[in-house]
């Protein structure tokens, strides 16, 4: 079905123009905007109550030093459910693991990490999994903002949890048959955020190495830069041509268990294009007996 993207329709009324609304059918509600932050921005918001602000670093790191009023959440806890067999379907482990953060379905909730958005983006990721719309990214790591000058703290936030109400949503997540429909047609294009090693299957993470039949190579790495900051969008844009990809083409990206693929997702995202997470990536295809493989280089295309 034809995406809508206008929300506008044109009422001719006795030769003039009449410009009125028309609501959205639920089916085309705009996907969650991948908002990203600049320092100032969020130095000047440090004391609005409506921001929740996440620290995706280590416990250790979180006690040293974290920038005032950051809650810290737990990145690996909530990477080892995703891997779990069935984790990304346990509402209940979900809940658990989300009710100390006091997010709700409305929040508004920025995220950042101390290295180069890995853990960031996949709570980024995994948060608007759960059913939050209103999520984003700091532009550049802990360490950039110390370095900076600007404010940091020791003092834990005291929140009160809140039980989330969990909701998946559905079109941030692909799975294994929503990968094998898009390399059956030309709808939707498949990224690979993983390293050019394992791309070709010179490294082999899984029981099988290579890539998955007409994925385009996209490495997460080639999208920050070593502080945490996103390339400028028009350098983005430029680094996507070779893929040939039309406005508006829904992606699925993948890496190996998902947290370069969010990289790429919240990338993509941004600049316009649809995108779902395959989050089990290359642990569910690579391990798979029957999934399609090609090893060795092969030029991006479409």
């Amino acid at each position: 079905m034809k995406r809508i993207t206008l929300a506008l329709t044109t009422m001719m009324v006795l030769g003039g123009s009449v410009l009125f609304a028309v609501p959205l059918e639920p089916e085309f509600q705009p996907r969650p905007f991948a908002r990203l932050v600049s320092f100032d921005e969020l130095q000047n918001r440090l004391s609005d109550p409506n921001l929740r602000l996440l620290d995706a670093r280590s416990r250790a790191d979180y006690d040293k030093a974290h920038i005032p009023r950051s809650v810290w959440v737990d990145v690996k806890a909530a990477q080892k459910l995703g891997a779990k067999p069935g984790g990304l379907s346990d509402e209940d482990a979900w809940k658990a693991w989300s009710t100390p953060l006091a997010i709700s379905p409305t929040s508004e909730v920025l995220v950042y990490d101390g290295d180069r958005q890995l853990d960031a983006a996949r709570t980024w990721w995994l948060i608007t999994y759960l059913g939050v719309r209103n999520v984003g990214l700091i532009n550049g790591n802990f360490p950039l903002w110390v370095q900076q000058g600007r404010p940091v703290t020791t003092v834990v936030p005291k929140i009160e949890p809140q039980p989330f109400p969990v909701s998946f949503l559905a079109d941030r997540y692909a799975t294994r048959s929503d990968v094998l429909e898009a390399i059956k047609g030309n709808t939707t294009q498949v990224i690979d955020a993983r390293s050019d090693e394992e791309y070709t299957g010179e490294k082999a993470v899984s029981k099988r190495g290579g890539h998955i039949p007409t994925a385009c190579h996209l490495e997460w790495s080639d999208l920050v830069d070593k502080d945490g900051r996103f390339l400028d969008e028009d350098v983005l844009r430029s680094k996507l041509k070779k893929f040939a990809l039309n406005p508006g083409q829904p992606v699925i990206t993948h890496c190996q268990s998902g947290g370069r693929a969010s990289v790429d997702a919240f990338v993509l995202e941004r600049l316009g294009f649809p995108a779902k997470n395959y989050y089990l990536g290359w642990s569910d295809w690579g391990n798979a007996e029957d999934t399609p493989v090609v090893a060795g280089k092969e030029k991006n295309k479409k």
